[in-house]
C-alpha cells in the first residue's frame, strides 16, 4: 500500500501481527445486506453477491499507543465476521461482530474504535497445520453465538491480482464504523496477504446468523501464516 510522506510520518495507534488466519465466505444477495449496513456506505459487490466472511486468527505482539504492555493486551484469539463497503471514495470492511478472548481488547475495541467487540471463551489447538477453533460467547450486551470451525492448511497461493476475487476479500486497507450518529474510516497498513489454500474439515457457526445473514453451502476459504499490521484512529469520511 503507498501513501504520502506526511501519511506514512503518522504514529499508528496499534501495532499487531494477525496468525494462523482463515478466511471463509459466503455469497449474500446485495439487498440484504443492504438492509444491515449504514445507508451512508456502499455495498461493495463482486460478481454481482456482497459477501460475508467468518475470519479466525490469533493476535501476537499487539501495543496499543498509550497504553503498557499487559498480557491481556499482547497476545489473544480473537474472530471476525465483516463484510465489504464503499465509503468516502475508499473500499474497506464493516464489522458486524469481533469475539475476543480477553476483556481489555474488548473495552478498548468499543471505546477506543466504536467496534462491535465481543467478549468470548476460546478453546483453540493446532496440531500439523491443522487448526481446531471454536469460541463461545459470555453473556454481555450481544447477540448470543458460537462457532467451531477446524482447517487444514495448504500450500502457498499465487499473489492474488487486483480483479480477482481472492484480492477482494483480502486486500483492504480501511475500517468503517459509526461513532456519535457519523460514519468514520480507520486505516490499516500491511503487505500485500501471502495466502495459502486451505480445506475446511468441520464448520458449525452461529456468528454469521447472529449478524442477521443467512448462508448456506460451503465457503470459499483461504489461510495465512501471519501478517504484521499497523492500525491508525478514526476519522470522518
Amino acid at each position: 500500500m503507498t501513501s504520502s510522506g506526511s501519511e506514512n510520518a503518522r504514529v499508528p495507534d496499534v501495532r499487531m501481527n494477525w496468525v494462523d488466519l482463515l478466511f471463509a465466505h459466503w455469497r449474500v444477495d446485495p439487498a440484504v445486506m443492504r438492509r444491515l449496513v449504514p445507508a451512508e456506505l456502499e455495498i461493495d459487490c463482486f460478481d454481482g453477491s456482497a459477501w460475508v466472511g467468518l475470519v479466525p486468527f490469533r493476535m501476537e505482539g499487539s501495543e496499543f499507543r498509550g497504553f503498557p504492555r499487559l498480557p491481556g493486551l499482547r497476545d489473544f484469539y480473537e474472530c471476525n465476521v465483516r463484510t465489504y463497503v464503499k465509503g468516502g471514495g475508499k473500499s474497506g470492511v464493516w464489522f458486524f461482530s469481533l469475539d475476543a478472548a480477553t476483556l481489555l481488547p474488548v473495552l478498548g475495541g468499543r471505546w477506543l474504535w466504536s467496534l462491535n467487540y465481543v467478549y468470548s471463551h476460546f478453546a483453540v489447538s493446532r496440531i500439523a497445520g491443522v487448526t481446531n477453533y471454536g469460541l463461545k460467547r459470555r453473556a454481555g450486551p450481544w447477540a448470543a453465538g458460537q462457532t467451531r470451525v477446524k482447517w487444514r492448511v495448504g500450500e502457498v497461493m499465487p499473489r492474488s491480482e487486483p480483479g480477482s476475487l481472492e484480492h477482494f476479500l483480502t486486500e483492504r486497507y480501511w475500517l468503517f464504523t459509526e461513532r456519535f450518529g457519523k460514519i468514520m474510516a480507520g486505516e490499516v497498513r500491511h503487505e500485500p496477504w501471502t495466502l495459502r489454500s486451505a480445506e475446511v474439515l468441520a464448520l458449525d457457526d452461529t456468528l454469521v446468523a447472529a449478524a442477521g445473514l443467512k448462508v448456506e453451502g460451503a465457503p470459499i476459504v483461504m489461510a495465512s501464516d501471519r501478517l504484521e499490521v499497523e492500525g491508525f484512529g478514526l476519522r470522518t469520511v
